[in-house]
């Protein structure tokens, strides 16, 4: 067996194992690395680590906003059937006519823009290669099950659409047959997006109070935790309406929902 093999099967196997805990992964790491690891002064340079941490925010900020366009305009409900990979139809419409997978790339960019944002080289060391592994590996798993149950017409996708970078020419004309459905992306997406805004104050706020001092900015602290209060209102406002059904998806983007191998 040749190494370019083994990896594959590699892959194959614990991307199975990833895809069915996916859901609690990221949150399991992102505790553990919040008790274990200590933020830091990236290259201990204050200024350089001005500069990082900022553009920590806005790479988990980006990916996060990828997310909330790429569920408002093509839908992949969230897939799986006891535990394993599973999808009735391939979607090749909407942001997936441009990358085969861009929830991933979203959750990519997330997880990069904390760790930045975090400044440890332990971060950087382990967890931005861990999850790239995690990411690639449940990929591997999904593309053996669509390769198997779509055969040629995933095949032909596979050639035409990059696996993880976009490429965004043509992106008008492709998204031009949807109407962006807001309560959609907000229904499915509000549990990350309150989640990912979460983490970037709590880091945020370790950070400051670690590495400069929690005296010596107290009110900045106490200003980034009064971000919370505005996070449970929205995650309690969202998960109320969505459980009396008043925020209910378009009923024509709901006739157009296509359904694909879990993002």
């Amino acid at each position: 067996m040749n190494v370019g093999s083994l990896i594959h099967r590699s892959l194959l196997h614990s991307g199975r194992f990833f895809f069915r805990v996916r859901n609690a992964l990221f949150p399991v790491i992102f505790l553990l690395f919040l008790i274990l690891v200590r933020p830091a002064v990236f290259l201990g340079n204050d200024k350089l680590d001005a500069v990082v941490t900022a553009a920590g925010i806005l790479i988990a900020l980006a990916g996060q906003a990828f997310r909330l366009l790429v569920i408002g305009y093509a839908y992949v409900r969230r897939g799986g059937k006891n535990k394993e990979v599973f999808a009735n139809e391939l979607v090749t419409r909407g942001f997936y006519a441009h990358t085969r997978n861009p929830m991933y790339v979203g959750n990519f960019l997330i997880i990069a823009g904390l760790s930045l944002l975090y400044g440890s080289p332990w971060v950087y060391a382990v967890a931005i290669p861990f999850f790239a592994w995690v990411y690639l590996a449940i990929v591997t798993a999904e593309e053996a099950y669509l390769r198997d149950k779509f055969g040629a017409v995933y095949e032909a996708y596979t050639k035409k659409v990059n696996r993880f970078w976009p490429d965004l020419r043509r992106i008008r004309g492709s998204l031009a047959e949807f109407r962006y459905d807001w309560r959609r992306a907000l229904v499915k997406e509000y549990n990350t997006l309150v989640f990912t805004l979460a983490s970037l104050l709590t880091l945020l706020d370790w950070k400051i109070a670690y590495v400069y001092g929690f005296e010596a900015h107290r009110t900045v602290i106490e200003v980034l935790s009064a971000g919370f209060i505005p996070l449970m209102l929205l995650y309690a406002s969202v998960r109320f309406l969505k459980k009396t059904r008043r925020l209910q998806p378009e009923r024509k983007a709901e006739s157009e929902t296509v359904f694909r191998a879990a993002k």
